[in-house]
């Protein structure tokens, strides 16, 4: 539990009852996003990503934060192992019986980006399946930017397009419905056609709440032995 001035809450207060949404910033988004993946476990580098990508989301006006909870509550506590895609030229898959993790994927993505193994390769990927893929996106805009390409990500049910400007369009609001499926990733010739940027996605009460749980995992409360040593050694009365 925490109180009104507590130094281990962490991000902004969690919103009362009342209250259905808050309206926080991308930065706001993206730290609460990354203390509350390293709470549920992830290494602090692929946390940083995943706080990251629930930002971006957000900016394009999709529930980042819902996505990237869900994410953790189903990945809490597997390692690399267990989360990471095999890869091979033309068909990345799941290490064992658990779907791959969007943020691992994504990661692995921009690494093998110039490689055969990557989107190099005119036939394209199959991988999969896939956990929360809506959280692959900005991994593939920041691909999509840095090699000057339009790229499609699709599924049994529809396709979003990724531009190398940031820009998505396509079955985003499908895409962020969909859990545990098998995607086709590959260029694609000629340009979007794209929608204007939505407004910055609010995000609701009870995920909030939840993130800041799992942030809370990485504070170190108080105790009388810490407040007891707190403050200065010696008075100063000038």
């Amino acid at each position: 539990m925490t109180g009104p001035s507590d130094p281990t809450r962490s991000g902004p207060p969690v919103p009362p009852k009342e209250v259905s949404e808050v309206q926080l910033s991308r930065n706001e988004i993206v730290a609460l996003g990354t203390k509350a993946a390293r709470g549920a476990g992830m290494e602090w580098g692929l946390a940083e990503e995943a706080g990251t990508a629930a930002g971006w989301l957000a900016s394009m006006g999709l529930d980042g934060a819902g996505a990237l909870l869900d994410q953790l509550q189903l990945a809490a506590g597997k390692g690399w192992p267990h989360i990471c895609p095999v890869v091979a030229r033309g068909r990345w898959r799941s290490a064992g019986s658990d779907p791959i993790c969007p943020i691992a994927l994504g990661a692995t993505l921009c690494d093998f980006a110039d490689l055969p193994e990557g989107i190099e390769d005119g036939d394209g990927l199959i991988i999969g399946p896939v956990s929360q893929p809506v959280l692959l996106l900005p991994f593939l805009a920041e691909i999509a930017r840095r090699k000057a390409v339009l790229l499609e990500l699709g599924w049994d049910d529809g396709t979003v397009l990724i531009g190398g400007s940031g820009q998505i369009d396509g079955d985003l609001a499908a895409l962020h419905h969909a859990n545990r499926i098998l995607l086709r990733l590959s260029r694609r010739a000629g340009h979007g056609t794209w929608q204007d940027p939505a407004a910055l996605r609010p995000i609701s009460r009870q995920t909030m709440q939840k993130l800041t749980e799992l942030a809370m995992k990485t504070t170190v409360p108080s105790t009388e032995a810490s407040r007891a040593g707190a403050g200065a050694g010696t008075q100063d009365n000038d």
